[in-house]
């Protein structure tokens, strides 16, 4: 779904991005950021499992935090809201998601600004059409970074598309995790280091957009697996795809392989 397609209510089990307006003595009551009119509320049981003393120890007036969806009350524009139901990577990544939107839609407002097109045009013009694609514009300005051009389908004037690229390179510049460790790859068959090169190209595959997987050797059995990702969680989760793959397609060949956790 195309990160500025908004729906009008949430759903229950939502995670949502919640600015906190009022702490009281048993809750806090949030704004929802991406349900404009909607007002949610967090009852100090579902802050912490720990015991609360004050619950500013945990939430602050003017703080932007991620909560699930309890309960929904359509007709007040209410909902029953949890912090300590969040997984760790459920937060990550909405937040993740929310800088995203908060840095696309600085370079679109930038773009207006230097170019004197209206926000409304400017949303027929580039975000509508990523929507009508199912494309998260996002991902459509990086892979224009690294092009140096957009997508034909958005049918730009040159000076437009210049402008739009160069405020995306200014202005969306990704902050990589890097984590690196040695995987020991080994067959005695024959035609061992084929069976290897095969189980590097299919590690080589996992990856999303945005991340980096590199394998090279630092001599035979041992290789240097390298990946980059948004997040510590996801790189921590690419390495270990990665890995899991390329020990898979080795043992398929009547090979082995494993990660090498400590020297």
């Amino acid at each position: 779904m195309a990160e500025f397609i908004e729906k009008e209510s949430p759903s229950l089990g939502e995670v949502v991005v919640g600015l906190v307006k009022k702490i009281e003595r048993f809750g806090a009551y949030v704004e929802l950021v991406n349900y404009p009119g909607w007002e949610g509320f967090v009852h100090i049981s579902e802050i912490s499992l720990k015991w609360i003393r004050n619950i500013r120890d945990y939430l602050r007036e003017g703080q932007k935090e991620v909560f699930k969806i309890l309960r929904t009350n359509p007709h007040l524009r209410q909902v029953d809201l949890s912090l300590r139901r969040v997984e760790k990577t459920e937060r990550d990544q909405k937040i993740l998601e929310l800088k995203r939107k908060q840095k696309v839609q600085r370079v679109l407002n930038l773009l207006s600004e230097k170019t004197g097109i209206s926000k409304d045009e400017i949303k027929k013009m580039i975000v509508e059409p990523a929507q009508q694609r199912g494309l998260q514009l996002y991902d459509v300005l990086l892979d224009a970074v690294e092009n140096d051009s957009l997508p034909e389908w958005l049918k730009l004037d040159n000076s437009i598309s210049s402008k739009l690229v160069e405020l995306t390179k200014q202005e969306i510049k990704m902050k990589k995790v890097v984590l690196k460790k040695d995987l020991i790859l080994t067959c005695k068959k024959g035609n061992g280091v084929e069976y290897i090169r095969k189980a590097i190209e299919e590690g080589l595959k996992i990856s999303q957009k945005g991340e980096t997987v590199n394998i090279t050797t630092k001599g035979s059995p041992r290789y240097l697996l390298r990946v980059e990702a948004d997040t510590e969680e996801r790189v921590k989760q690419l390495l270990q795809e990665v890995a899991d793959r390329c020990i898979s397609v080795m043992r398929e060949f009547g090979g082995e392989g494993r990660l090498v956790e400590e020297d």
